[in-house]
């Protein structure tokens, strides 16, 4: 009995110790995996903690790297806030860098962690985050959509967020197009506000420019008068300017032009008292203006816009300035005064050029060929409509384009996004069968500890046990082969629906590509059609033309021939009667003849001497213009090097050159006077004169005061009245002074612009930005404007602008009439043009002064060939 005693008694004992020493390992293992995640954990808190520091320092490059270190860490040990934390970051960096594509996939992933724990605090800020990121691409219809989400989810009592997210649902479906749902947000937001004493000024705003949108511009009006009187009350005339400018805008699109004119002359009152700018004084001059040219009163029209004209010439808000004069040419045409609307069209295009607005130019160009074409210049106005054909077609492309780009991102964004939903459900699916797996093998390591236990407790027992043990073995061994089998089917199951989601994808993105390529079908078909039809217009066209063309001839040569019939019958008739007659009077005529040859002979050597004697007179007068002229070998005391190119069309010139010296200052002019030889001598020698008197006994050497005192010498001189049909004779110039103490150069241009070369090295300097410019290999071409107005009577009279530039050695200065760069020549017959002009001396810019003159008589002279030279031509080139 106690042998029995004895043996349980050890047999419990080893079975305590086996236990203890079970229960160790087990202790053990499990230790060894929480130290595992303890460090993980710890890893991903530092990692993550050094991301953020980063990231609050700016640097992006290197918080990224230990973010996504840090996001490996916290999915590894399945911690989800770590993971969230780490998303938030990784997408906050992103949308920091500007990078609102790579933001979002992960905010999405954030919200889908959010959606399972339905955490609507945090998932407020996620929807607002996506759907800021998908407004910076462009993607409104996607951005609406969050902001939507954002909004439903948001406290009824946070009124502050639900005023921002309405407002920012608004402005997405505005952005959109979608008018009628923005209408809807922006009238809902507009009671939340008023409910809640908030400001509803804004809201007022959108409404206006929404239903602006849909054109009902009454349902805008009645919220203008709202805002207005709001306004009024607050005595801020500023926005009582712009609210009536608004007004004014309502009333031309319902056609009220009386009550739009009447609007934008109080938005003008409101606006001076405010003090707004030239550029917007000088729209509101354009718009009465077209106010008063819908009222039919053309004058008053005219009126206006040349007051705003006169206001944007102090402005570089060329683009305006070019619609303006573009309105101007188009009243003019209409008139049927094209000389006008010639001026006014040029100057729409050169301003239209310095814009650099595409869509302003082929206005502009489209009207020039208009003119041109009602003035019988059908060759120059198909060049400008083709001009204007190349920037439309261009312009299209290029909206196409953006089109398609803005298109294929918001596809990409919205594929993006399916992908990345449906690898996160993928995911979830694996998660959860790795959870099932791994709660299986637990439950099966837990039944195999038992199993050992009672194995070897079996063995210290008697038979019985044994048999026990046996049986427990048969059914763990059936249990585990159904739960294999369980496991493997579950497997299966997983695969199924991995393959099945797999085809989904698949048929979704032939769908998409189908899509893509039916759209690209239609495109192309459209182009073809649009392509055919243009070319069957223009065969129809040229067909019709050369049958009228051979109906025409047809019938003048029928015309031509039955009178010649007719007048040959009618000859021959009067012949045989006249014959006889004619030989008598032939003996009469032949007398007569010999005298009228003797007395042509006699009139033949009088001609011959009269000529020779005006010759000589105009060789005379030659040598006077020339004495007149100053010593080319003066300016060699004030520059480096120089050039004077200088080649009269006649005998004498009516382009002139000048210059005189003032104390430090040193005057330089090159002038065009109207007309050539012996008129255009004669107004060269009164302008030579003049700046005699003007600049060495007066002492003048400011550019802009010369050229108004000339303008006022030569208007008296010439007794200029400024009425209708008057000669306007008078001169373009392009005249600078030289202060050698300070190296400063003014400049003033009536028409005519002077070029400055500068090395390109040294083309940092800022008194040379914001003119038009042109690259050379070593230097850049600056045009310095001149204004555009003669040194005679003219509509506009205001003051030469004087500009004021530092020059730097080795800079050159190029000054020129319009001779050179209208002379007609080449393979077509057509005029060198300025930019040939302006390339030809950036060609030559580091050759010597007297190179440069000879290349520039070789070229016109090549360019000649057999035409004769059509005007004076002079090139002054200076090397400071």
């Amino acid at each position: 009995m106690l042998r029995v005693i004895y043996i349980r008694t050890t047999i419990l004992l080893f079975l305590f110790s086996a236990g203890i020493n079970l229960y160790g390992q087990s202790n053990a293992a499990q230790t060894i995996e929480t130290n595992s995640i303890r460090s993980d954990s710890a890893k991903a808190v530092i990692l993550y903690q050094k991301a953020y520091n980063l990231f609050k320092l700016d640097s992006a490059e290197k918080a990224l790297t230990y973010a996504n270190e840090s996001l490996k860490f916290a999915l590894r040990i399945n911690n989800e806030e770590a993971e969230i934390s780490n998303l938030i970051l990784i997408a906050d960096i992103y949308t920091k860098d500007s990078k609102p594509e790579e933001a979002i996939p992960y905010y999405l992933r954030v919200a889908n962690i959010l959606e399972s724990q339905n955490d609507t605090g945090r998932l407020l800020n996620i929807y607002s985050a996506i759907a800021d990121n998908y407004f910076q691409v462009s993607a409104y219809e996607k951005s609406g959509e969050y902001y939507q989400k954002a909004y439903i989810i948001t406290n009824t009592a946070d009124q502050k967020n639900r005023v921002r997210l309405l407002e920012k649902t608004g402005i997405s479906a505005f952005n959109d197009a979608n008018y009628d749902s923005a209408i809807t947000c922006f009238s809902e937001l507009l009671t939340l506000e008023q409910q809640t004493g908030k400001n509803d000024i804004k809201s007022l705003y959108l409404l206006v420019r929404t239903y602006n949108k849909l054109n009902q511009y009454q349902k805008a009006l009645t919220y203008n008068h709202i805002l207005f009187d709001r306004f009024e009350k607050q005595n801020d005339l500023l926005k009582m300017s712009t609210i009536k400018n608004n007004i004014a805008f309502n009333y031309t699109h319902l056609k009220d032009y009386k009550k739009a004119a009447e609007s934008y002359i109080e938005s003008i009152q409101y606006g001076e008292q405010a003090g707004i700018s030239k550029s917007d004084l000088a729209l509101l001059k354009t718009n009465i203006g077209i106010c008063y040219q819908n009222l039919k009163n053309p004058n008053e029209a005219i009126n206006y816009f040349k007051q705003a004209l006169n206001i944007l010439k102090e402005t570089d808000f060329f683009s305006e300035k070019a619609r303006v004069e573009n309105i101007l040419a188009l009243i003019y045409f209409d008139k049927k005064d094209l000389y006008n609307a010639g001026v006014f069209s040029r100057q729409s295009i050169e301003s239209a050029l310095l814009s650099g607005d595409k869509q302003r130019l082929a206005t502009c160009y489209n009207t020039y060929s208009k003119i041109l074409k009602e003035g019988n210049d059908h060759i120059k106005a198909l060049d400008y409509y083709e001009k204007y054909l190349g920037l439309r077609d261009s312009l299209l492309l290029e909206k196409k384009l953006e089109e398609k780009e803005l298109v294929s991102k918001k596809y990409q964004l919205e594929k993006s996004e399916k992908e990345l939903k449906l690898k996160l459900k993928e995911e979830e699916m694996k998660e959860l069968a790795i959870k099932q797996l791994t709660l299986q093998l637990e439950k099966e390591a837990q039944e195999k500890e038992l199993l050992i236990s009672e194995k070897e407790v079996e063995q210290l027992e008697k038979e019985r046990l044994r048999q026990s043990l046996e049986i427990s073995k048969q059914r763990y061994e059936a249990a585990q082969q159904e739960r294999e089998k369980k496991i493997l089917e579950q497997d299966n199951r997983i695969k199924d629906f991995q393959l099945e989601q797999e085809a989904i994808k698949q048929k979704e993105q032939e769908h998409e590509i189908k899509l893509l390529e039916q759209q690209n079908q239609l495109d192309q078909l459209k182009i073809e059609r649009q392509e055919t039809a243009k070319k069957t217009m223009i065969w129809m066209i040229i067909f019709v033309v050369v049958i009228a063309a051979v109906i025409l001839v047809s019938l003048i040569s029928a015309r031509k021939r039955n009178l010649l019939l007719a007048k040959q019958k009618l000859d021959i008739e009067e012949k045989n009667i006249d014959l006889e007659q004619k030989h008598e009077e032939i003996i009469t005529q032949r007398d007569e003849i010999e005298l009228q040859r003797d007395r042509l002979f006699e009139q033949k050597e009088e001609i011959q001497h009269i000529n020779s004697e005006v010759t000589k007179s105009i060789e005379y007068a030659r040598r006077i213009q020339s004495s007149a002229l100053p010593d080319q070998s003066f300016l060699e005391k004030y520059v480096t090097d120089h050039f004077v190119f200088f080649k009269p069309r006649d005998i004498v010139s009516g382009d002139f050159y000048w210059f005189a010296n003032v104390e430090k200052i040193t005057v330089i002019v090159v002038a065009d006077c109207t007309g050539h030889g012996v008129p255009g001598a004669f107004m060269s020698m009164l302008g030579m004169s003049l700046l005699k008197e003007i600049i060495v006994k007066e002492y003048i050497t400011h550019p802009g005061v010369i050229l108004r005192k000339m303008r006022k010498e030569i208007i008296n001189a010439l007794k200029q009245k400024g009425v209708s049909g008057e000669q306007s004779d008078g001169m373009d110039m392009a005249l600078i002074s030289l202060n050698h103490e300070t190296n400063i150069m003014q400049f003033a241009g009536a028409y005519n612009p002077l070029y400055i070369l500068r090395e390109k090295k040294l083309c940092n300097n800022k008194n040379l930005k914001g003119f038009k410019t042109l690259e050379g290999d070593g230097h850049i071409l600056h045009e310095i404007y001149a204004d555009k107005m003669p040194i005679a009577i003219y509509d506009r009279m205001d003051k030469f602008f004087t500009h004021e530039i530092e020059l730097l050695n080795s800079d050159l200065l190029y000054m020129f009439s319009d001779g050179y760069a209208d002379q007609f020549g080449g393979p077509q017959g057509k005029k060198f043009k300025y930019i040939q002009f302006k390339r030809l001396i950036l060609e030559n810019a580091n050759k010597s002064m007297t190179k440069q003159k000879e290349i520039l008589d070789k070229t016109l002279e090549e360019w000649k060939g057999d035409l004769d030279q059509i005007d004076d031509i002079i090139v002054l080139g200076l090397k400071i």
